[in-house]
Parts: C-alpha cells; structure tokens; sequence
C-alpha cells in the first residue's frame, strides 16, 4: 500500500501537512483533494508534501465523483479524511467505496458548538462507521465515547512536531535573564480581549506581571491589543515566520501553554486536547509551563520533566540556575522522540491493520 488519498473539506490544516510530509519521506505517495486555500497560500509551504492537489470548487456537486476518480486513477489504497466539517466524510463511508477510510478527528464538533440534527447524523457516521479512526489524545476520545459508540480499530496521535523544526543547541539565543536578572516568559499563538473567548489571557498575564515576570507575546495576528499592551510587564511582539519564531523564543526562560482560565477547564476541546505551541517551545529549547487543568499537556509535561504547573509559583520563580539547566538538558536529550519523523511508524502500522483488517471482511 503505497498510494494514500488525504481528503479535507476545507483548507489542509499544519497537522495535515505534517503528517504527509512524514509519510513522503517513508516512500509513500500522498494525494490531496481539498477545498479552499492551498498549504502553501494558507501557511506559506506545504505542497510539497503532496504528490498532486486537487481543489473542489465552491459549488461542486460531484465531490464523490473526483474522489472515485481518483481513487480508480492512481490506485489509491486507503482514504485519510481530515475532519471539520464532517459531511464528505459522512458522504464517502456512506457511498462504500471499495478501499477503507480512516476518519481523523481533528476536532469534535459537538464539544464546540451546538449541532443540528444533519451535524449529529454526519459526526455519528464518521466515528462509528469509518474502518478506522484517529483521535488526538486518550482523554479526548474517552469524552468523545460519552456521545457515540466507537469503533475498536483505533489510535491515538497527537500534533507531533516536524524534526526539521528542532533549533540545534548551537543555534539557542542568549537568555534575556543574564543582562537584566529578570523571569522572561513567552506565549506564542492566538490571543483575544473577548472575556468570553477561551483565547482570553489578561487575568493569567496579569498575575504573573503582578509575581514578577516579564511576559513577551507573539501573538497570531498583528493587532493592537491595547488591553495587553496596558499590563505593566507584559512585552507584545510582531508576529513571526515559523522558524523565526522558533529562533527568537529560545532566548526566554519558560513557555507558556495557557487559556482563558474562567472557561478552559469547562471545554473539553481545550482540556483535552493536545495544540502545537508546546511542541514550539520544545523545539526551541524552553521549559514549559502549563495551566493545572489542561489534562494532557500537564500530565505530558509533568511526566517527562519538560516544565512546571502555572499555578506552582515557587517551583519555577526563583529556580535555580543548576535546576534549569538540568530540565533544559533533558529537553534536549529526549524532545527528539516525539517528533512526526519517530512517531510515523503508528500511523503506518495503523495503515496496515486497516487494509488487512478492511479486506478480510471485505
């Protein structure tokens, strides 16, 4: 099974390319049928990874059509849908086309929004008649269990980070902390001055100005954040390209994993799941700190010694300079394993049982 077909009823997410583009480098070919922008117009790369794109029209109606046209040109051997929305998907394991598909739950729509009864109808479809299905973390599809019958032939597969992306320690910058003897912190990523939005930092920043630290600020979008920017230590930045990005947040001390605190620990989409920002800052070489009710990530880096719990002040305010080298040391000893490169092989391994499993009561 050599040739895979990657469907995504909307524009190919970082998880998406990542994925294929370890795949590639395994031997496989990765074909992509989409909609919207492309990789490379959405994040500036990523084609590619692909061995061909084909884009679906806003109004196309025969989406089933060039999926079996495919599928029939290329021998293709399995189909990997990348959910949200969730209605092709629903629409391919409904037609029974002759090779399996396996539903990649990206994000479970009924944890976000209220759905309508065509939604629930779709979601239903996918997570309890795909030949297999890919979930984030054990946690996320334990929730998504309480809703739906789900299916045996499962795995779980976070948001690895590309082994591309790891800053060499040669390549770390010189830590703020030596010139000013302050706590540098980072943030990268999305960030809102809704109350109401899970993306709500200003109660979190504000008690770590008022404890001490300086909190520098990356976020997503080029705004002006005057709210932000009022808080005494809180330090906003321009946004950066990727490996930039990457480069520049190694020269703090901890990165921060955190959410709007009144509302994350009641979302099970936030609690659960697993985003790529912790990643980030392993690959730059920064422990991380991480809010006590994100489940996985806390549990992620506790277990492995990559950081501390936000709300454990004393544990990483006046941290030794031994201590943090030694977590520093161990990031960079073990991050190496759970790159998309060292973890592909599940998915090849899941690729396998599938077909064999598909055929056989086929």
């Amino acid at each position: 099974m050599k040739n895979i077909l990657f469907v995504q009823d909307s524009t190919p997410c970082i998880r998406t390319i990542k994925i294929a583009d370890a795949l590639q480098k395994n031997g496989m070919n990765i074909y992509l049928i989409h909609r919207n922008q492309t990789p490379k117009e959405m994040y500036g790369f990523g084609n590619s990874s692909f061995t061909s794109m084909i884009r679906l029209s806003k109004y196309n109606f025969n989406k089933l059509k060039i999926i079996k046209n495919l599928i029939s040109e290329k021998n293709i051997g399995l189909l990997h849908y990348h959910n949200e929305p969730d209605s092709l998907c629903a629409a391919i394991i409904s037609a029974q086309i002759k090779i399996p598909i396996i539903y990649d739950q990206h994000d479970f729509l009924s944890f976000k929004k209220k759905l309508s009864i065509k939604e629930k109808k779709y979601e239903k479809i996918c997570n309890e008649n795909a030949a297999g299905t890919i979930y984030i973390t054990e946690s996320y599809k334990n929730e998504v269990s309480n809703y739906y019958n789900l299916i045996e032939n499962s795995i779980c597969f976070s948001n690895y980070f590309p082994k591309m992306c790891i800053l060499d320690e040669k390549s770390f910058l010189p830590k703020l902390t030596k010139t000013d003897g302050e706590s540098h912190l980072v943030f990268i990523g999305r960030i809102s001055e809704n109350k109401s939005d899970h993306r709500y930092m200003l109660s979190n920043l504000k008690k770590l100005s008022e404890n001490g630290f300086i909190i520098h600020v990356y976020p997503s979008k080029n705004k002006k954040y005057k709210k932000y920017r009022n808080i005494k230590n809180v330090r906003m930045h321009q946004k950066l390209p990727y490996n930039e990005l990457i480069r520049e947040i190694s020269q703090y001390d901890f990165g921060l994993t955190i959410f709007n605190n009144e509302v994350a620990e009641k979302l099970p989409h936030i609690k659960f799941a697993f985003g790529n920002k912790t990643y980030d800052y392993l690959c730059s070489g920064i422990p991380v700190i991480v809010q006590d009710c994100l489940d996985e990530v806390r549990n992620f880096i506790i277990n492995n010694n990559f950081g501390f719990i936000l709300e454990d002040y004393k544990d990483y305010k006046n941290i030794s300079q031994n201590k943090y080298s030694q977590i520093v040391k161990n990031i960079i000893e073990n991050r190496n394993s759970f790159s998309m490169q060292n973890q592909i092989h599940r998915i090849i391994d899941f690729y396998k049982k599938t077909s064999l499993e598909f055929n056989k009561n086929s």
